[in-house]
């Protein structure tokens, strides 16, 4: 058995690897492991045909909190951003290019409403504003159920934030949290394609029917991003997302932490009814004064631990979480742009450096989602497509680009028994023609691809059920819930075991939030032995 540690961390994604560098920066003694052979988790920058790197699952930046950033020295260890220059969203036979130039977009939408234009500069508004609050609750601890004095303290700084919004604004927040995104979409919009395109923003984020009560809550992504003090802003990161990872774990070992790849964890172990250290596939033990880990909930309980040592009731909720998203990605090498056919083609231009979102109208996408819940493939998916190379030549050889595209919504559990291991190319040459559509030439253009299922989501990147979010983000999966009443603190009721993903609060995204709180905790109770 090795020599012992103050805590060992179970997992090196990017919320791993921000406990791992506060904790050390605390001046404990700690350990990363991580399955893979490189730290990131979801968060990485691989290769996927010779010379061609993209960002393998995550692929923009917006959520990643500033206090991290600057706490862990990520921009003097690498980490930079890039900004894109628009939007591009297509449906049908539409399409909608917004930029930063105000004027531009006016004239945009008026092609489609004269009001609507509008109305999304005060929905957005809207939206930020009843974020601020939510923005405000993520580096914070959420309460107990069973209040005490923090706890008491903790909602009075919350009710506060509330209480400086206006009576409307009230209202809307409590809207964002509760309505169905197609209600909130129909209050808001008289364009079809407008309309589309928001119920798209909120599809993304979301694995559930638009017109279901608390569907519109992934609009709150629009609203808690901020970076470097931009609000909302949605960026590309130099050397792709890995660069984020990498920079935590330079940070990290700059601090003394240690961090070993190749080291999947078998068991966290228990003695005497606290966690003591893990157990590796390899039959290594390693002992700690406490673990956290960065494993989604339903890996950490069901799988990670013996059930004995936990209580069946608690346990029976462990299970019933819900899980989604339905994802999966398609990674791209190619030997140049491709046209898109709203544009001039053989011409680059900004809309190959943009955001580009193609997606079928609200009636598709709601047959998507049902299609989906049933182990179906959608006819029309929706595509969220970026080409970091087009602004970032550190990717592909010169004059060639990498192309990232996240496709929803694939279901995990596959009707008919059938196998993703087995039909996964043939969805890949699916979504391949389905892009053709709007980009005519992308197929002759590739010459290397990476497609990554909804099973390898969860086998390679220990996603459980292919969940990038480590659970739903439905209002009773949130906040004291997540993941459970008795777990929503970072402390879990295994003593001395403490939870530092997305299945704590405030929840999925790249944030760094879950590692910076559960630091946090686990600091001040090592500070109380």
């Amino acid at each position: 058995m090795s020599i012992g540690y103050d805590a060992i961390i179970v997992g090196g994604g990017h919320n791993g690897l921000t406990a791992a560098g506060y904790l050390g920066k605390a001046g404990l003694k700690v350990l990363v492991l991580e399955k893979r052979s490189m730290v990131g988790g979801a968060v990485v920058t691989e290769e996927i045909h010779p010379g061609y790197h993209v960002s393998t699952i995550s692929y923009v930046v917006s959520l990643l909190r500033d206090e991290v950033t600057r706490d862990l020295e990520l921009k003097k260890h690498g980490y930079s951003t890039i900004k894109t220059d628009g939007i591009l969203c297509i449906c049908n036979d539409n399409y909608l290019f917004l930029t930063d130039d105000k004027n531009h977009n006016r004239k945009e939408v008026a092609r489609f409403s004269r009001t609507d234009y509008d109305a999304m500069e005060k929905f957005d508004a809207m939206v930020q504003e009843a974020g601020r609050v939510v923005r405000k609750q993520m580096l914070m601890e959420a309460p107990k159920l069973n209040i005490g004095i923090t706890d008491l303290i903790s909602l009075g700084k919350m009710g506060l934030e509330v209480r400086k919004l206006s009576a409307k604004h009230r209202h809307r927040l409590f809207q964002l949290f509760t309505s169905s995104a197609y209600d909130l979409i129909e209050r808001w919009f008289e364009s079809p394609m407008i309309k589309n395109m928001y119920a798209s923003s909120c599809f993304s984020g979301n694995y559930a029917s638009l017109k279901q009560p608390s569907s519109a809550i992934p609009f709150f992504h629009m609203a808690v991003g901020e970076l470097d003090g931009e609000l909302g802003a949605w960026r590309l990161v130099k050397g792709g997302m890995g660069s984020i990872t990498q920079a935590m774990a330079s940070f990290a070992r700059s601090k003394g932490v240690e961090i070993i790849t190749d080291a999947p964890v078998k068991e966290i172990m228990i003695e005497n009814g606290r966690a003591s250290g893990v157990l590796l596939e390899n039959g290594n033990k390693i002992k700690a004064r406490c673990v956290l880990a960065n494993t989604d909930p339903k890996r950490t309980f069901l799988k990670l631990l013996d059930q004995k040592h936990l209580d069946p009731e608690f346990a029976k909720d462990i299970k019933q979480i819900r899980m989604g998203h339905s994802s999966l990605k398609l990674n791209l090498a190619l030997k140049g742009l491709p046209d898109i056919r709203f544009f001039e083609q053989g011409k680059e231009g900004p809309w190959h450096r943009s955001d580009i979102t193609i997606f079928p109208d609200i009636k598709g996408m709601e047959e998507n989602y049902f299609a989906a819940a049933v182990g179906k493939l959608p006819k029309e998916p929706r595509l969220e497509i970026v080409m970091p190379s087009t602004v970032d030549d550190t990717l592909a050889p010169a004059g060639h680009h990498v192309m990232s595209i996240l496709a929803k919504y694939f279901p995990y559990e596959l009707a008919d028994n059938a196998s993703w291991d087995d039909i996964k190319e043939d969805v890949a040459d699916q979504i391949i023609d389905y892009l053709s559509i709007s980009m005519p030439n992308i197929r002759e253009l590739i010459v290397g691809r990476k497609m990554i299922s909804p099973l390898d989501l969860e086998r390679e990147y220990g996603l459980t059920e292919a969940d990038i979010f480590h659970g739903k983000h439905d209002l009773d999966q949130l906040f004291s819930f997540r993941p459970h009443p008795e777990a929503a603190q970072y402390r879990t009721p295994v003593k001395d075991l403490y939870l530092c993903g997305s299945g704590v609060h405030p929840g999925g995204g790249v944030t760094g939030a879950p590692g910076h709180n559960a630091a946090r905790r686990v600091i001040s109770d090592l500070k109380k032995k």
